[in-house]
């Protein structure tokens, strides 16, 4: 009687296609939830990124007279974005940006600076031949990135981060 049933039940065909269909169904939700964490994490990066870029386009457009105290807002407000932490340096010094009495600086090929009269010829160890002192602008923004369904260690980090440097002298 037990063999006869198994055997029955063997046969039986019936519900295959809900089983397919649900297990098909949870398969394109992860898919789709990824591909969703993906998306959200580059669309956002390259939302920082164009608003940081208008940002220094702006600065070097009015590099004679940059009002450094509202290129955060600027920057949080191209990237519609208000909780966007944005800040400033110059010549990588943190919020010390003026338009009086600039000194400049060297920027090497490893992000580092070396200070100079502006306008001399920059020579040392990672300068690019050539190149001359000038007064540099940076501006970096963070904001913490939180996936729905990828873990953090795929997407690299946490939080989306981006600069920009942009020589204003």
């Amino acid at each position: 009687m037990m063999i006869a049933l198994m055997r029955r039940l063997r046969r039986d065909s019936r519900g295959v296609a809900v089983t397919e269909f649900a297990v098909w169904t949870t398969a394109m939700f992860f898919a789709i939830m990824t591909a969703m964490d993906f998306a959200g994490f580059y669309l956002q990066r390259g939302q920082i990124n164009e608003a940081l870029s208008a940002a220094a386009i702006t600065a070097f457009k009015e590099r004679d007279n940059v009002p450094f105290d509202d290129v955060s807002a600027t920057v949080r407000n191209l990237a519609e974005n208000p909780n966007l932490a944005v800040t400033l340096s110059c010549n990588g010094v943190a919020n010390e940006c003026e338009n009086a009495s600039r000194s400049c600086g060297c920027l090497s090929s490893t992000g580092t600076y070396t200070a100079k009269e502006c306008g001399q010829t920059c020579t040392g160890t990672g300068m690019t031949a050539g190149s001359t002192a000038g007064y540099y602008l940076t501006i970096n923004a963070r904001q913490d990135y939180t996936p729905v369904l990828v873990p953090f260690s795929v997407l690299g980090d946490k939080a989306v981060e981006q600069s920009v440097t942009v020589r204003l002298e």
